[in-house]
């Protein structure tokens, strides 16, 4: 029987080696680099050389990330960030976005840009951002919460690696990393930024991309609508739009 720690096949790190700038992706809660894998793929192609992150708790067991705080998760992302040699771009999904946000605040003097996608701000249904309160108490109670038999099915469809449960302790983690993200670091980010949303986003409020151009004080904030995609853009309908957006962005400031 595996252990509950180790890495299932296919959810380490890639990395994707190319000459032009150097770009960290950062996937989202309960997933694995599996998720930012298009990102990686269509920028590599492009000539982009890409590093990736393994979260930790992630990409092995709901077991392990259940005993993980969000600290965990800012101290992965920042070791592997620091393993790269004058980094240019940071991309993060979801939760990873708000982990890029503090990337983007603390590191901002040594990189060109920075991407927030889906970024996870509130839970939806809004109803879900009424109880968050409850999930501390939901985590003794009811310690894993199933995703619906159609995003495991989405998952399989998609060759995803990401768990079909939520640990409940680690939920209420990310909440506290969403709510420390909009005071102390969205509001730092100084460099260009690109912010990019699905309008039809099931699993964060598909409105909280007017939070963020409001908190962040760069000079140069874009935005991005996809219009018919929902939580998971990188398997979306609007992919292309999603990869090129993405890369035009990229293109014009990594002078």
């Amino acid at each position: 029987m595996a252990s509950p720690t180790e890495i299932i096949p296919g959810a380490e790190p890639f990395r994707l080696k190319g000459k032009g700038p150097k770009v960290f992706l950062i996937h989202g809660f309960t997933a694995s680099p599996t998720e930012v894998r298009p990102i990686g793929n269509f920028l590599h192609s492009k000539g982009f050389d890409i590093y990736s992150v393994l979260l930790p708790g992630h990409g092995t067991s709901p077991e392990d990330l259940q005993t993980k705080k969000w600290t965990d998760w800012w101290e992965g992302t920042k070791a592997a960030f620091e393993k790269i040699n004058k980094c240019d771009f940071v991309i993060g999904f979801s939760m990873g976005a708000l982990l890029a946000s503090r990337l983007a605040a603390e590191f901002g003097e040594k990189l060109k840009g920075v991407v927030l996608i889906s970024t996870f701000l509130k839970i939806n249904p809004k109803i879900l951002s009424k109880i968050a309160f409850l999930f501390p108490l939901l985590g003794v109670i009811k310690p894993y919460m199933s995703k619906s038999p159609e995003t495991a099915q989405l998952f399989k469809d998609n060759n995803l690696i990401s768990y079909i449960n939520y640990p409940m302790k680690a939920v209420h983690e990310s909440i506290k990393l969403s709510k420390i993200a909009k005071k102390k670091y969205i509001p730092n980010i100084t460099i260009p930024t690109l912010i990019i949303q699905g309008e039809k986003d099931d699993r964060v409020d598909p409105e909280g991309y007017k939070t963020l151009m409001r908190l962040i004080p760069a000079e140069v904030v874009q935005f991005e609508l996809l219009p018919d995609s929902k939580h998971i853009v990188t398997i979306g309908p609007d992919i292309e739009q999603l990869l090129n957006s993405i890369f035009n962005f990229l293109k014009i400031h990594q002078k």
